[in-house]
């Protein structure tokens, strides 16, 4: 099981890229209101998965990818566009990048597309990645 939620008081534009994730992934989306990192990290199964995205001025920036409640891979995000403002949908392929998220999801290959250092989810958003950072510890901050 794959969850996607926000971090709190997340903007329209954030909202609607972690919905166009969570439907291109075929996961669960939570809206997280009020509820902490310890209740949100609760209602994920063991072997289960969370993807928090994170935003800075309004703009998703960060995804957070959990398994048992350890941090497995953290994107920087440079730009984050939703479908609804995707044009053109070709040139994407496979590369290293992607094939790194879809192993942290647990995810089919195929989903997870690349082109350059740009990802985008079949039949989902796509985002430019300026930072890859591979493992965390804990379960974050927010």
């Amino acid at each position: 099981m794959i969850l996607v939620t926000t971090s709190r008081k997340p903007s329209p534009r954030t909202r609607s890229f972690s919905r166009d994730f969570a439907r291109a992934l075929g996961a669960e989306y939570l809206t997280r209101g009020k509820a902490n990192l310890e209740q949100v990290f609760s209602l994920v199964p063991e072997d289960g998965v969370l993807v928090m995205i994170k935003e800075r001025r309004g703009n998703p920036s960060l995804i957070e990818v959990y398994r048992g409640g350890e941090r497995v891979l953290a994107l920087k995000l440079a730009r984050a566009m939703l479908i609804r403002e995707l044009r053109y949908r070709h040139g994407y392929g496979r590369g290293e990048l992607a094939s790194q998220l879809a192993r942290a999801l647990g995810a089919d290959p195929s989903l997870v597309l690349q082109r350059g250092d740009s990802l985008m989810l079949r039949d989902g958003p796509e985002f430019r990645v300026e930072k890859v950072i591979s493992r965390g510890v804990g379960k974050g901050e927010d």
